[in-house]
């Protein structure tokens, strides 16, 4: 009879470790672990990055178990911009295993984005995640779309407004509209009419102390109707600026024609003299030509349509070159061997009276610039006809392939 006793109360003990030990494994917490990443369809847990999320996609992020909602928060949840890692205002919403970011306005087209989560953030068990961040390009053109990227100090889109991406430069003026551009997109890029009276020209006006470096890269699309472009009877000139900084005490870029049927490209940079013997501090190196360096017309170039056009000038070589639709067309040695006086270095704006740090699309200079004279605004002769898109300045030279490379990526296709 004890033995049966004893028997049972062994049976009862181990009864009793296996239903403690079923109860333990139920009690386990689920471990918070990410198990999708989307914004609209577009899987952003891929293997890379993707790259054609829509401007205005929220992004859902689903996980293997309930998110603890007072932890899902700006501090452990963080939406930025690569370019400049600024911070993208939104909103965050938990349900359940999901959680929603919601952008508080679209996305610039074109660019580069990063999410990112913290450890901080828990599920309802109190499972903390493993940090991690995914990384995010937007659909069309944009900062991100070019090769050295990250050396923009200007990047204009004109999707119905004049807006800097890189944030140094605002538009302090605008008389222009807005039109379709190369892709088709309505109101996406700058319209301007051109003038029917001196001082009454389409200008855009932009403000900052960014617009000029020592070695740098302009890059710019540009429509013209050709015909816009023939000089008229009896003799006189059709020449256009495209843009400029100060006229020639910066740079600037003009469009014109000669003799009938020969189209001209001028792009104008200012330089410093080094070394500099005679005080000259600096110069200007004018870049004329109609014809390209293997002897093509221009005007069988400058066709009617889109077209973009890159200077790159490079102070350690001395080298300017120009090319248009991604092909080199022009190529200016600013070093003189010859004497070494005049060798043209660094690019600057001369600090003349009268010369305003205002970066101008449609003019020579800005309409309260009066260096040089013949650059007034309020007596121009002419101002630009035509349209311009994807306006982008760098701190670099950029090679020959990298201009290419830019062009594939922003023609159409």
């Amino acid at each position: 009879m004890k033995k049966l006793i004893s028997m049972l109360a062994v049976f009862a003990m181990a009864g009793l470790v296996v239903l403690n030990s079923c109860k333990d494994d139920a009690e386990d917490p689920t471990p918070l672990t990410l198990a999708s990443l989307k914004a609209n369809d577009v899987d952003l847990n891929g293997a890379t990055s993707a790259t054609n999320v829509a401007v205005n996609a929220p992004i859902v992020v689903e996980f293997s178990t309930d998110v603890d909602a007072t932890t899902a928060t700006s501090s452990n949840i963080t939406l930025t911009r690569t370019f400049n890692s600024s911070p993208v205002a939104n909103t965050i919403a938990v349900s359940g295993k999901t959680v929603t970011i919601t952008p508080s306005s679209n996305f610039f087209e074109g660019d580069q984005y990063k999410v990112a989560f913290t450890g901080g953030v828990k599920s309802t068990q109190g499972q903390a995640l493993t940090a991690f961040d995914r990384t995010f390009g937007t659909v069309g053109i944009g900062l991100g779309t070019a090769p050295k990227a990250s050396n923009q100090f200007l990047y204009v889109q004109f999707t119905n407004d004049v807006v800097d991406l890189t944030g140094n430069a605002e538009k302090s003026f605008a008389q222009v509209s807005y039109t379709t551009d190369r892709f088709g997109n309505e109101k996406s890029a700058a319209k301007f009419n051109g003038q029917t009276a001196p001082g009454n020209g389409d200008i855009v006006e932009l403000t900052g102390d960014k617009f000029i470096a020592p070695t740098m890269t302009l890059s710019v699309w540009f429509y013209i109707d050709q015909n816009d472009y023939k000089k008229p009877a009896p003799d006189q000139g059709a020449n256009k600026p495209l843009l400029g900084l100060a006229g020639n005490n910066g740079y600037m870029v003009e469009i014109g024609d000669g003799d009938v049927n020969s189209n001209w490209l001028k792009i104008t940079t200012n330089h410093k003299v080094d070394p500099d013997p005679q005080a000259h501090v600096f110069a200007t190196q004018w870049g004329d030509f109609g014809t390209t360096d293997d002897g093509t017309e221009m005007n069988t170039l400058l066709v009617t349509g889109w077209h973009q056009l890159v200077m790159t000038y490079d102070a350690s070589s001395y080298t300017k070159t120009d090319y248009l639709d991604g092909v080199k067309i022009k190529s200016f040695d600013l070093l003189d061997a010859a004497n070494n006086e005049w060798n043209l270095k660094d690019m600057l704006l001369n600090d003349l009276d009268g010369v305003k740090n205002k970066l101008a699309l449609g003019y020579f200079a800005s309409r309260d610039n009066t260096n040089p004279d013949w650059a007034k605004y309020p007596t121009a002769a002419s101002t630009f006809k035509g349209s311009m898109d994807d306006l982008r300045l760098f701190n670099v030279a950029l090679s020959a392939s990298e201009v290419t490379s830019l062009y594939n990526a922003e023609k159409v296709k």
